[in-house]
């Protein structure tokens, strides 16, 4: 039986994920040192057949290993790709006195601002519903301010890049969103 490596497949992928997709799939080839970003540009280099190679090069200009989510990788693709600010990745919190507050997904630390990736369970699940609402109030009060994102919102990148650039613009970002148009290949929710 015929098989192809995960570094030819990622790339593979190129030709029918969209560029949020193929960072979710890289960054969990980096996570689990599976592959390194260099052997991936080294394949992406080396494709005979140059189709999906635009998207495979795209997204690796956005992969990080930090990632420890495929929704929070989309979710930092779709902030890069709008031209928003960049992100520090999974980042423990602390408060004055050293203690651990959360780990969060994606922080602005300039901005004040932590994005959250919320899958359903988070809704479903009472009592990590209670931890969220308990964490989220601990990070608020050191000055924070929290966006939860949901699947739903990654559908409508624009709607949702447009949204996170009021709230920047809010803590003195002046830069300018890019339009999304055409960055999802499909339907999604």
């Amino acid at each position: 039986m015929a098989v192809t490596t995960p570094i030819r497949t990622w790339c593979d992928l190129g030709l029918v994920l969209d560029v949020p997709e193929l960072v979710a799939a890289g960054d969990w080839l980096l996570r689990w040192s599976i592959a390194s970003t260099s052997e991936l540009e080294r394949a992406a280099d080396r494709r005979a057949d140059r189709r999906g190679v635009p998207v495979v090069r795209e997204a690796l200009q956005l992969l990080d290993r930090r990632s420890e989510s495929p929704k929070e990788s989309e979710l930092r693709a779709i902030v890069r790709l709008g031209g928003l600010p960049v992100p520090d990745v999974n980042v423990d919190v602390f408060d004055p006195r050293g203690r651990f507050i959360a780990r969060v997904d994606l922080l602005f630390a300039e901005y004040r601002e932590v994005l959250e990736y919320q899958g359903d369970h988070h809704r479903t699940d009472r009592a990590q519903w209670r931890r969220d609402r308990t964490r989220e109030s601990e990070l608020e009060s050191l000055g924070y301010h929290v966006t939860e994102v949901t699947d739903g919102d990654l559908a409508d990148p624009n709607a949702l890049v447009a949204r996170l650039a009021r709230l920047f613009r809010r803590a003195g970002w002046t830069g300018s969103p890019r339009a999304l148009d055409g960055i999802r290949r499909r339907p999604h929710g």
